[in-house]
């Protein structure tokens, strides 16, 4: 089985540093070593990632492997969440959706769709675990205002044998500083922490 890191993997999602998904991800970090773990905290948007060609050369090679992985960073955060004992998205959400860097990102897993159809043993050897997402909308209202991006996640993740939990949907955060204005916001993400790093523990037993 491949070995795994000691650290919750928390991923920012947001092209805009410092905003409200960011705070989220610190808070969880926060909650994560309150709760006697380690946190690595990853901006997405600090990674060059170009998107999928679409021309499927992943399904005829042997590894499944991309056609652009000496092109850019792609790889390097599959990686890391390929390591990562639990894994939690903190994201804005943008039309009902994530975030287009995020989205360009999930798309160039094609290859790790291809593997799990092929049932290749390099990706079939990496044990089950837990996702968790943290989205942020500026929208108070929208009853399916986090739908768009828990699918993606949920079937995104599907392949990294990463099983995504309910996510926690935090409405009506557009200004800078609206989640750390809110006492129950901060609550639900040191929470979310809390909770992320008893899944690592699981994982690494």
């Amino acid at each position: 089985m491949p070995e795994l890191d000691t650290s919750v993997l928390i991923l920012e999602c947001s092209h805009r540093a410092g905003g409200n998904s960011d705070a989220a991800a610190e808070l969880v970090a926060r909650g994560v070593r309150e709760a006697g773990g380690s946190a690595r905290v990853v901006a997405v948007r600090d990674y060059s990632v170009l998107a999928c060609l679409a021309c499927r050369a992943c399904a005829k090679h042997k590894d499944s492997a991309c056609v652009l992985r000496r092109k850019d960073q792609a790889e390097e955060l599959f990686a890391l969440l390929l390591a990562a004992p639990s894994v939690v998205f903190c994201s804005p959400v943008y039309f009902y959706a994530l975030p287009s860097l995020c989205k360009t990102w999930i798309d160039r897993s094609q290859r790790f769709w291809e593997a799990k159809r092929k049932g290749d043993a390099w990706l079939l050897a990496y044990p089950e675990r837990q996702g968790f997402a943290c989205l942020v909308g500026g929208q108070p209202m929208g009853q399916k205002l986090f739908e768009g991006a828990r699918l993606t996640l949920k079937y995104f993740l599907v392949n990294f044998a990463v099983a995504l939990a309910e996510p926690v949907g935090l409405r009506g955060k557009d200004e800078p500083g609206d989640l750390l204005a809110d006492p129950l916001a901060v609550d639900r993400a040191l929470a979310l922490g809390r909770e992320a790093w008893a899944a690592a523990q699981g994982a690494l037993k």
